[in-house]
């Protein structure tokens, strides 16, 4: 089970990550603002010092703040917890693409709506 929360929290970094170019090449206004909260919000977790929900969770799964599972998760532990890096670098890393991410609204504007779905007036 603490392999699958580690997998998942993985996959939500690399939706952090990915999420940026993608939203970028496919200018989906709802993925976007989607990508720019998640991001917000979690950015804003760090800078109050709160730790993340599925941090958590992976520790009292665990029950112990040391993994010692498989080596795949291994791995992966290393790399979405950035061992090796000062906490405070991290954070300005984050604030950094933060900033990278809200920018973008302003130098590649989102898409305009669609009015053509049932709601719209032009269907009346």
């Amino acid at each position: 089970m603490v392999e699958l929360v580690l997998i998942l929290h993985f996959l939500v970094v690399l939706f952090f990550i990915l999420g940026f170019p993608i939203g970028l090449f496919y200018n989906s206004r709802l993925f976007r603002i989607i990508h720019a909260s998640a991001l917000a919000g979690v950015t804003l977790l760090m800078v109050l010092g709160v730790p993340c929900p599925l941090t958590l969770f992976e520790e009292t799964l665990r029950q112990d703040p040391v993994y010692q599972g498989s080596f795949i998760a291994s791995w992966l532990n290393r790399i979405l917890y950035m061992e090796g890096f000062d906490p405070k670098y991290v954070l300005f890393m984050d604030l950094g693409f933060l900033a990278l991410v809200a920018s973008s609204f302003f130098w590649k504007p989102l898409k305009p709506r669609d009015n053509k779905g049932p709601m719209s007036n032009n269907s009346l």
